[in-house]
């Protein structure tokens, strides 16, 4: 796996999700990102925060680095490069690497903010595939259709129910097992950080204990999610399904919002990872799946 750093040597961003050697679930997304990739086509993987972004990223680096460089390239296969990190940045523009490398790009938000870098950065990169990873403000932009690349949209979603039962530790008991559906949902980094504080606390300490302990450590980042919503109807759609306490049509919500359809507000919502949208007996449903978040979100912003 190759990474832009100091000394051009493998390192990993802080805490991604789901590390490269441990990466499961989204297998289906993952090889049609990789299809797209080596056909030649530049993507804009979208999601809120901590929806496995940036592991997805270094997966996509890892798979791609395994057969090595290509034969008309002298360097990696792939090239992973946060945004976030100024020098990383600045650096990467000064030695770009062979046009025919894949680069994926992580933070792009930053790119919109403009602050250190901007949107003028991207013409200067190389012609080669790229994978452009953002949230809200990224997403935005690239639905404007002013940038001077083409991108295949990539909305990111909370993970299907059978991806997260790929990560259901064994060691965990039904009741354990149970609070990490209720609690967590199928949300990557709730599942992860709950189950592990779980299994840390083992058979010794109830669940319900668990989950009143790490509450409050998840208030930043339930804020987090928050701060990527814009309009009032966003809100009002989502305090919707939140209220619902099950799967609901969506046009049950649209009806309870005074709208003919919120297929656009629901897109985002689930780009955000702030609700699910499945298919259960043919017909198409929504839901909000964490009660962590939910409860948080009560007790914060809808009261």
């Amino acid at each position: 796996m190759t990474f832009l750093n100091d000394q051009q040597h493998e390192c990993e961003p802080v805490a991604p999700v789901f590390r490269p050697g441990d990466f499961k679930g989204r297998e289906g997304l993952v090889r049609n990102m990789l299809r797209r990739l080596e056909r030649g086509e530049s993507l804009s993987l979208v999601g809120g925060p901590k929806l496995g972004k940036t592991s997805l990223l270094l997966h996509l680096a890892w798979q791609l680095n395994q057969a090595g460089p290509s034969s008309k390239s002298t360097g990696p296969s792939a090239l992973y490069v946060d945004v976030a990190d100024e020098t990383v940045w600045k650096r990467f523009h000064s030695r770009p690497p062979n046009p025919e490398t894949i680069l994926l790009l992580d933070n792009c938000d930053l790119l919109v903010e403009g602050k250190t870098r901007s949107l003028s950065d991207i013409d200067l990169l190389p012609g080669g595939s790229t994978v452009f990873a953002g949230g809200r403000a990224w997403r935005e932009v690239v639905r404007g259709g002013d940038l001077p690349h083409t991108l295949k949209s990539i909305p990111l979603a909370v993970f299907l129910e059978k991806e997260a039962q790929q990560l259901i530790s064994p060691d965990l008991s039904t009741e354990q097992h149970a609070t990490v559906h209720t609690y967590a949902g199928t949300h990557p980094y709730l599942f992860k950080l709950l189950q592990a504080e779980l299994l840390r606390g083992g058979n010794r300490i109830r669940p319900e204990q668990v989950v009143n302990d790490v509450k409050l450590s998840f208030s930043s980042f339930f804020q987090d999610c928050v701060n990527q919503l814009r309009e009032p109807l966003e809100h009002q759609v989502l305090t919707s399904v939140i209220e619902a306490d099950k799967p609901v049509n969506p046009r049950e919500v649209a009806r309870a919002v005074g709208l003919p359809t919120i297929k656009p507000v629901a897109d985002t919502l689930c780009a955000m990872g702030l609700i699910n949208r499945w298919i259960r007996d043919e017909e198409a449903t929504l839901s909000a799946g964490s009660r962590l978040f939910n409860e948080w979100y009560r007790e914060t912003l809808a009261s």
